[in-house]
């Protein structure tokens, strides 16, 4: 989920978003309750895909799920409780009104489910997908599609479209994830992700409206690559140009499909209820006519693709399920703003299970410093004791900031960089998310003036948050440091400064080229808040193979059964891992086309 401030968060800043979702802990909905859409309560997920939940009577077309159990009776596969799990409901035969049949049936029309039905249908499939949402007032969370190598990147930003070696996003991506990312996903993302936009952006008339997400310095000088990290300017609104949302975006594909497949159909205002399953192999889904509370078969010759959502929205679920976000939470209900996982669990009734552990959310174990000046800039990072105390630049932010959150809770980070070299320091940052993401000469005159305000208040800061000072000490004291601790603040940032004088950290081996000298008068620092707590959506799902097909409880794939978006495992298998603005949206649009093509394929 990307750009807060588009689509249905229009208004919202970044900033309140997250305070108020932070202080929100507000119970969310749970295994069992009624499906959420933008009309209700949390909205679309990052894949506006179809939630729904409520449990019928009856017999017949539910799916049993193949999850073993010991000799008491308890789930084999999971150590963690299952009562998010619930039961899947039964619904007779006679209870479903019409049947109707198509090679694929995709359940979701948002970023991942909209882009697997337009490349089937446009591939020669007839297609069936399936949403809650309305389609005049269809809406998604976030819209920003990140990726490199475009024409798009090539035509709009100027930067060439074989700037970038794929095979370098692989092995950067696959360090920052500790090689637990599935590498075939990450390969097919790497080698294709650019053609895929090209496709996508067939939607629009002129390329040259599509806005962007970055603006670089004029000088032409930055730097990609980041220590052992590479970076991505290329992040589109998709909220632009022909479209004024995101949703939008995603209906306007739909029909892209439509048109080139007339027999295909989307089914918008339907509610999925179940899988059905044939044997061992998923056959269809029974879903459900808001309008009218009947009951529909959809049968799909070559499966049914999940393109669901996520389920931060399930606090039950999601709390069982991120169990590093929550121990950095102890004393917080998780409550994200996606779905509400029924379309996880309902993959799971049919035999899927999720994929392994740690299961990463967007934000939640990682304090990232989100809220700063330059955004999570990879400085000084200091805590509350006055130390130093991890490289900041290890990866992006969402990685370096793992440490962050095993920080005292409720205590602050700060941020400490100088006069002398700020604007080389802010111009030379990753441009992942939550960092700046303009870094043009024209963005630091207006900090230039943020900063000097901070020298002029003295001792009361900038929101009691940014402060500066002539020297390190009298800045320790605005900080609200004592003692011991001041000692260790000046000693920490003039080991930082020797150590970027030298270009080698000897404490934590953060790289050269990411370390600036805090040396010249006035000093500056900013003290932030930890926000651990901090959670959009959860990035975890269904465990799948390359081709998306979920996995059974001995990592089989099921016949007939896959997943794509944020219903799907394999994309951020630690946590949010993020080298360009809205990788999450690349991702779902990118796999979700290349899963109908796939499918496609298939004979």
């Amino acid at each position: 989920m990307e750009n807060f401030e588009s689509g249905q968060g229009a208004g919202l800043s970044r900033r309140s978003f997250l305070m108020g979702l932070a202080l929100a802990g507000t119970a969310a909905a749970g295994a069992g309750l009624a499906g959420c859409s933008p009309a209700s309560s949390t909205a679309a997920a990052e894949d506006g895909a179809a939630d729904s939940a409520g449990e019928e009577a009856g017999s017949g077309a539910s799916s049993t799920s193949n999850v073993g159990t010991d000799v008491n009776g308890n789930t084999v596969y999971y150590s963690m409780r299952r009562d998010w799990l619930g039961e899947a409901p039964t619904i007779a035969d006679d209870q479903v009104t019409e049947t109707q049949e198509a090679d694929i049936v995709i359940v979701g029309a948002g970023y991942a489910g909209s882009q697997c039905f337009r490349m089937a249908c446009e591939k020669g499939l007839t297609c069936i997908v399936v949403d809650t949402q309305a389609k005049e007032t269809f809406e998604t969370y976030g819209g920003q599609l990140g990726h490199f190598n475009s024409t798009w990147q090539e035509k709009v930003l100027g930067i060439p479209k074989d700037t970038f070696d794929p095979v370098d996003f692989i092995d950067s991506y696959q360090l920052q994830s500790a090689g637990r990312a599935h590498p075939d996903l990450i390969r097919q993302f790497a080698h294709r992700n650019g053609e895929m936009v090209d496709w996508m952006m067939e939607l629009q008339p002129d390329l040259s409206a599509v806005t962007g997400v970055n603006s670089l310095n004029t000088s032409g000088d930055y730097s990609y690559k980041k220590g052992y990290f590479w970076t991505y300017p290329a992040v589109i609104n998709l909220g632009s140009g022909a479209f004024e949302t995101s949703g939008a975006f995603c209906t306007a594909s739909v029909d892209k499909g439509i048109e080139a497949s007339p027999d295909s159909q989307a089914l918008f205002g339907y509610t999925a209820k179940v899988l059905v399953k044939d044997g061992d192999a998923v056959s269809g889904v029974i879903v459900q006519n808001d309008a009218d509370e009947t009951y529909v078969k959809l049968v799909g010759a070559k499966g049914v693709v999940l393109a669901t959502g996520d389920f931060s929205a399930n606090s039950e679920m999601y709390s069982a399920l991120c169990t590093e976000v929550q121990e950095s939470n102890p004393y917080t209900q998780l409550v994200g703003s996606g779905r509400d996982g029924y379309g996880i669990r309902m993959g799971m009734w049919a035999g899927g299970v999720m994929e392994l552990g740690p299961r990463a959310a967007m934000g939640g174990c990682t304090s990232a410093l989100p809220m700063g000046t330059f955004g999570a800039a990879s400085g000084l990072w200091i805590n509350k004791y006055g130390k130093r105390y991890c490289n900041e630049a290890f990866g992006v932010p969402f990685v370096a900031g793992v440490q962050s959150a095993r920080q005292p809770i409720d205590s602050s980070v700060i941020q400490v960089w100088d006069n002398g070299h700020w604007r080389e320091f802010a111009q030379n940052q990753a441009l992942g998310h939550f960092n700046l993401s303009d870094i043009s000469d024209a963005k630091m005159d207006e900090l230039a003036a943020t900063l000097q305000s901070a020298v002029d208040a003295g001792a009361t800061g900038v929101n009691e948050s940014l402060f500066a000072a002539d020297t390190l000490e009298e800045l320790a004291g605005y900080l609200g440091f004592e003692g011991e601790a001041v000692d260790n603040f000046v000693e920490a940032v003039q080991t930082y400064d020797a150590y970027a004088a030298a270009g080698k950290d000897d404490d934590y081996a953060k790289s050269a080229d990411m370390m600036f000298r805090i040396s010249e008068p006035p000093y500056f620092a900013e003290k932030l808040q930890r926000n651990a707590n901090i959670v959009l959506v959860t990035l975890a799902g269904l465990f799948i193979d390359g081709d998306g097909r979920c996995l059974d409880q001995n990592f089989e794939p099921i016949e007939g059964l896959y997943a794509t978006g944020n219903a799907s495992g394999g994309r951020f298998p630690l946590q949010y891992t993020a080298p360009m603005n809205g990788i999450s949206i690349g991702f779902a649009t990118v796999f979700g086309a290349l899963l109908g093509e796939h499918l496609a394929e298939q004979a």
